[in-house]
């Protein structure tokens, strides 16, 4: 009989925000992720088992002593087992650290990858060479063409491909799905989102962003995704609009502020509607909470309104003022027994599923069987294909443009 494989070795690639809560604020000011997301759940899923070696790959080892400390702080308050292979060494900065760490990862592997939108497609192509698994953080490229090339290696390694949706997991977010599936809310005729962010994430990002890089990218994809991955609709034509002002004013980047993004969309029944979804990443820093996120749905059954920041707790501190908390996301609080809770924080269960697929895959499972499911590489079609559109809807005076299909 074939051994079955229960554990996964993991590279993480990156070394910012959302892998390890590297920041420029760091130290200076508190933000939602000062732990990282997928370094913490790394460490998680091996103490439940699930996870063997444990490399990242980042660009600059002179930031690696910080991180040192940072996982010997992990180690004393959650008690993980923090040992953790780092590339390149402590005093080189390298382009190419990930492509050493690929070549030393052991089997079965996977790869996590948390780098700026143009590194995506060079990092995923070689994860694919090296027949690691894939995740990649949203979006995972905004070129129809390089998705395109991404999904023909990947069908050729027969490589798992996930795009890290993780929105997809949030519990209100799974029960506007099943409510629509169920028509509870009839036929859709508008839906309209909005995800605005403090102005520290210019400060966060200001290396990478500006260009390519936007804020429709970053943010208006999470949910222009949701909306596809709800309905199973087709987008028909699109249209973007934006606004310039504190990030070319006050930060010097040569970016948008907000970026609105209008899509037609056909439903599976032939009936269409509207999304409209506005994002933005220069609100006050003094705002209640990192993120104002909201979904609201008219259909010919019901309005629906799911306020996605304000999950119902609130602290007012002297000297931090109001701190509205999400606890579903990524919220490092104990349980009971002293580990962190993360089994229902939406965040962990994106990458705990990511892992627990790739056991799936590496047990037999055929790669084709998650397509429908979850939130693969090539279900990011549509999304890829909006965000590029937008891009010359913007180009283009904010005109309208039509889709082919």
């Amino acid at each position: 009989m074939k051994k079955i494989k229960n554990k996964i070795n993991v590279l993480i690639i990156g070394n910012g925000h959302y892998a390890t809560g590297t920041t420029v604020l760091e130290g200076k000011k508190e933000t939602d992720k000062d732990w990282g997301v997928i370094l913490p759940s790394m460490l998680e899923l091996r103490r439940q088992g699930f996870v063997d070696k444990i490399y990242l790959a980042g660009r600059n080892g002179y930031e690696f002593p910080k991180l040192r400390k940072k996982l010997k702080l992990m180690n004393e308050k959650f008690g993980w087992n923090t040992d953790i292979t780092l590339f390149p060494k402590d005093n080189e900065i390298s382009d190419v650290a990930f492509i050493d760490a690929l070549k030393l990862l052991p089997k079965p592997s996977a790869v996590i990858i948390a780098t700026p939108d143009p590194l995506h497609k060079k990092m995923i192509l070689e994860s694919i060479k090296f027949k690691s698994h894939f995740m990649v953080v949203k979006p995972a490229v905004t070129k129809i063409t390089d998705l395109e090339e991404i999904i023909q290696q990947q069908q050729k390694a027969d490589v798992l491909g996930l795009v890290d949706y993780h929105k997809v997991y949030d519990e209100a977010n799974l029960i506007l799905k099943e409510d629509y599936e169920q028509d509870k809310y009839g036929d859709i005729q508008h839906i309209f989102t909005k995800q605005t962010q403090r102005r520290d994430q210019l400060r966060i990002f200001h290396k990478w962003i500006g260009g390519e890089n936007n804020v429709n990218h970053y943010l208006n994809s999470h949910y222009i995704h949701l909306v596809g991955f709800i309905t199973k609709a087709t987008p028909l034509n699109v249209r973007a609009t934006c606004q310039f002002g504190i990030a070319k004013k006050e930060y010097n980047i040569d970016t948008p502020d907000l970026i609105e993004t209008q899509i037609v969309w056909r439903a599976k029944n032939g009936t269409k509607f509207t999304s409209y979804h506005i994002a933005g990443w220069a609100d006050p820093s003094e705002t209640s909470a990192m993120s104002y996120q909201e979904v609201h749905i008219i259909g010919t059954k019901g309005h629906i309104e799911s306020d996605q920041r304000f999950r119902g707790l609130e602290t007012v501190l002297s000297q931090k003022g109001q701190n509205i908390i999400n606890p579903y996301f990524f919220y490092l609080n104990k349980i009971w027994d002293g580990s962190p809770d993360l089994e229902s924080k939406y965040g962990f269960k994106s990458i705990k599923t990511f892992i627990k697929s790739v056991l799936a895959v590496e047990n037999g499972i055929d790669v084709d069987y998650f397509e429908g499911m979850l939130p693969t590489v090539k279900e990011s079609r549509n999304v890829t294909v909006i965000l590029e559109t937008a891009d010359k809807s913007i180009q283009d005076n904010s005109s309208v443009i039509w889709l082919n299909h």
